[in-house]
C-alpha cells in the first residue's frame, strides 16, 4: 500500500497558516492591507492580550458584497488578480486569496461588512474555516473583523510567541510602520481599552513627525529624484541626528513596507564618515517603480520583493541619498563657531599677537564653556583666520607645541599629571583631506584621525566627571520639550531613575510630551535632544549596569561633540587638542575602539626611501 496521500484541506489551511501569520502583527498587517485594498479612508485597530484574546479591524471601505463574503474564508479566493497579467502587474497589496482562509483556521472569525447602495450590511462567523452561521444586520459602509481565541485549536503556536508586552509593542511598530506607508488614510489604534496611537489624514511630511515625534523636525533632508519613469522620495536625517540601531529606517515599495538587503550598505556608503562608528541615520524612503519592474510575490509574508534590475534601485537610492547630503547646509558651520569660541592659555605673548590674543578660540570650546569671542556669529574673519581657514602644509615649519598650555581642563585630572608615553607630540603641520592631522614626535611622524581623537578626549574627560560626580546639573529657564509617540513617553518615564543617576530630570506632560527639566553640564548646549534620545535607544537595546551606564553616557557625549570630518580648525586648536589626547589613558583608540592616531617610524621612513 502507498505511503502518499493528500492532505485534508484544514490542515492544508493550518500550514498556509503557520506561513503567512508569524504573529499576532502577521495578522494585523494583512487585515490592514485588506483595508488600505478596500480603499478605506480612516482605519480602526482594537486589541486585546496582545491579540491573543481579540483582534478587531474596521474601515469605511467599499466593503463585501452579501453573495463575496463566504468566498472571502475560502483559500485561493480572491478579487484581486485573475490572471497571470495581473499578478505581473499588481497595484493592490493583496492577491493571494488565502489570509482569511489562514486566519479563519486558527481561531474564531466574524466578518461584518456592507456595500453601497443596500439597506443592510451582512454578518458572517467562521470557526476551524467553517461557515457556522449568515445573518443581515443594520446597515454600515465598509468592513469589521474580528478575530477571538487565536491558536485556541494550535496551542503549540502559542508557546514560541514573546510576552504579551513584547507581542503588543510588535503590534504598534507594525501599525506605525503602516501608517507611514499611507498618510492620506487615518489610523486609530487601542490596545486593553487604551488609544495608543491616533493619526489623522495628512502630508508624509507630517505623518512622519505624528509617528517618530517632533524632535525630527529640523533635523529631516527632502529626498527627490527620478529617473526611467522610477522616482525615490521622503526623508533622510541629516548627519548630526541619528540612532544607536537601524530602527529608524523604513523603506516602500509602491507603498508597501518591504526589507531592502541592501539599504544599510547603501546608506552607509553615502554618509560614509560623516556619521561616528555605530551610528545609524534614519530613513523613510519611498519607491515608486513601475508595477512591472517588481515581483512581490516571492515571500510567503511578504516582507522582500525582488527588482527586474536590482543595479538600477541601488543605483536610485545612492544618486538620492549623495545629491541630498552633498548640497544640504551643513550645520556643523555655525556649530563650530560656537564650538570655538574658548581662549586658549598661552604662554608666549609672540603666540598671542599671531593668533588673535586672548579672544584666540580654545578646544575648551568643545563641550566646556560657551564664551564668545569678539567675532562671534555676525563677525568678520580676516583672510588667513585660524579659526576658519584652510591649513596649507606645503612650505611651513609647523607649529610649535611648546607655547601651548596643557589644556583648559587638563587640572581635572589630578595632581599625578603626566603625559602618556604612547604619544608625545612636539609640533604639527596641519591637517590634509579635510580629516588628518600631521603631528611631529621623538620617535616619529604620527598621522591622527581629528574626529576619533577628540572623541577619546571628551570620552574620558565626561566618563571622569561622571565617575567622580565633579559635574553639576543644571536647571532649564525654559524646559526641552520631547515629542515622542505616548508608549513611547511611558517606557522612557520608566527609566526616570537612570536618567537621574546621570544628571537628568524628566518629567512627564502630556500624551507623548515628556519635559527636560534639568542636564548636566558636560552636555553641550543645543545637544541636549539628541544626546539624551541616543542615550535612551542605548537603554532600549541593552541593560547597562551603572558602570556601564556612565560609559553609555559618555559616549553618547563623546559622539555628538566631537569635531567631525571636514570641520576646519585652527592651528591652535589642533595643538590643544594633541596636547589633551597625549594626556589620555588611552590615546590609541576612540570610545568604540576605531585607531585614533597612526605612527610612522624614522625607520620606517627611512626603509621607505632606501636609506637603509
Amino acid at each position: 500500500m502507498g505511503i502518499i496521500h493528500s492532505l485534508s484541506p484544514d490542515l492544508i489551511n493550518q500550514i498556509a497558516a503557520g506561513e503567512v501569520i508569524e504573529s499576532t502583527h502577521s495578522i494585523l498587517k494583512e487585515l490592514i492591507e485588506n483595508s488600505i485594498d478596500a480603499g478605506a479612508s480612516k482605519i480602526e485597530i482594537a486589541t486585546e492580550s496582545a491579540g491573543l484574546g481579540r483582534i478587531l479591524v474596521s474601515d469605511d471601505g467599499h466593503g463585501i458584497a452579501k453573495e463575496d463574503l463566504p468566498l472571502a474564508v475560502k483559500r485561493y479566493a480572491t478579487s484581486k488578480i485573475q490572471n497571470f497579467h495581473d499578478l505581473e502587474h499588481l497595484f493592490t497589496f493583496g492577491f493571494r486569496g488565502e489570509a482569511l482562509a489562514s486566519i479563519a483556521s486558527v481561531s474564531r472569525l466574524v466578518i461584518e461588512s456592507g456595500t453601497e447602495g443596500n439597506r443592510t450590511a451582512n454578518r458572517v462567523v467562521v470557526e476551524e474555516g467553517k461557515i457556522v452561521s449568515e445573518e443581515e444586520i443594520p446597515f454600515f459602509q465598509g468592513t469589521k473583523i474580528e478575530i477571538k481565541d487565536l491558536f485556541y485549536n494550535t496551542p503549540v503556536r502559542r508557546k514560541f510567541l514573546k510576552t504579551e508586552s513584547g507581542e503588543e509593542k510588535k503590534n504598534r511598530t507594525r501599525v506605525q510602520t503602516m501608517a507611514l506607508g499611507e498618510p492620506s488614510i487615518s489610523f486609530r489604534y487601542v490596545q486593553n481599552g487604551k488609544e495608543v496611537f491616533f493619526v489623522q489624514k495628512e502630508e508624509p511630511l507630517e505623518r512622519v513627525l505624528s509617528v517618530y515625534g517632533e524632535n525630527l523636525r529640523d533635523h529631516l533632508l527632502p529626498v527627490h529624484t527620478s529617473r526611467n519613469g522610477m522616482t525615490l522620495r521622503g526623508f533622510i536625517s541629516h548627519p548630526d541626528f541619528y540612532k544607536s540601531s537601524r530602527t529608524g529606517q523604513f523603506f516602500f515599495v509602491n507603498n508597501r513596507s518591504v526589507e531592502l538587503k541592501f539599504s544599510a550598505q547603501i546608506l552607509k556608503r553615502c554618509y560614509g564618515e560623516l556619521l561616528p562608528s555605530g551610528a545609524f541615520p534614519y530613513a523613510f524612503l519611498f519607491f515608486d517603480l513601475p508595477f512591472e519592474f517588481v515581483d512581490v510575490n516571492v515571500h510567503p509574508q511578504k516582507k522582500e520583493v525582488r527588482f527586474l534590475s536590482e543595479e538600477t534601485v541601488t543605483g536610485i537610492l545612492f544618486q538620492g541619498i549623495t545629491e541630498v547630503l552633498r548640497t544640504s547646509t551643513p550645520v556643523e558651520f555655525l556649530e563650530m563657531r560656537r564650538r570655538l569660541s574658548m581662549p586658549i592659555p598661552y604662554d608666549n605673548a609672540g603666540d598671542k599677537l599671531q593668533y588673535g590674543g586672548e579672544s584666540s578660540p580654545s578646544l575648551g570650546g568643545f563641550g566646556f564653556g560657551s564664551r564668545v569671542s569678539p567675532t562671534g556669529f555676525g563677525g568678520t574673519q580676516t583672510e588667513g583666520s585660524p579659526l576658519l581657514g584652510p591649513s596649507h602644509i606645503e612650505g611651513r615649519p609647523g607649529f610649535s607645541l611648546e607655547g601651548i598650555g596643557a589644556g583648559t581642563n587638563l587640572h581635572l585630572l589630578g595632581e599625578n599629571l603626566s603625559k602618556h608615553h604612547l604619544f608625545v607630540p612636539k609640533k604639527h603641520f596641519g591637517v590634509i583631506f579635510e580629516t588628518f592631522i600631521l603631528a611631529e614626535a621623538e620617535d616619529g611622524l604620527y598621522i591622527i584621525d581629528q574626529h576619533t581623537a577628540h572623541e577619546r578626549i571628551r570620552y574620558e574627560e565626561v566618563l571622569r566627571d561622571l565617575k567622580s560626580k565633579a559635574y553639576k546639573s543644571q536647571s532649564l529657564l525654559t524646559p526641552i520639550r520631547l515629542e515622542l509617540t505616548k508608549e513611547e513617553a511611558e517606557e522612557m518615564i520608566a527609566e526616570k531613575q537612570r536618567f537621574s543617576e546621570l544628571g537628568i530630570t524628566l518629567e512627564p506632560f502630556s500624551g507623548g510630551t515628556i519635559l527636560i527639566r534639568e542636564v548636566p553640564s558636560y552636555i553641550d548646549p543645543g545637544k541636549e535632544t539628541e544626546t539624551i534620545l541616543d542615550l535612551w535607544e542605548r537603554f532600549r537595546s541593552k541593560d547597562p549596569e551603572e558602570k556601564e551606564l556612565y560609559d553609555e553616557m559618555a559616549k553618547c557625549v563623546a559622539c555628538r561633540s566631537a569635531i567631525k570630518k571636514g570641520d576646519q580648525v585652527s592651528d591652535p586648536i589642533i595643538g590643544e587638542l594633541l596636547q589633551r589626547l597625549s594626556y589620555c589613558e588611552n590615546p590609541s583608540l576612540c570610545p568604540h575602539g576605531r585607531p585614533t592616531l597612526i605612527k610612522l617610524t624614522r625607520k620606517d621612513l627611512e626603509t621607505m626611501f632606501h636609506r637603509i
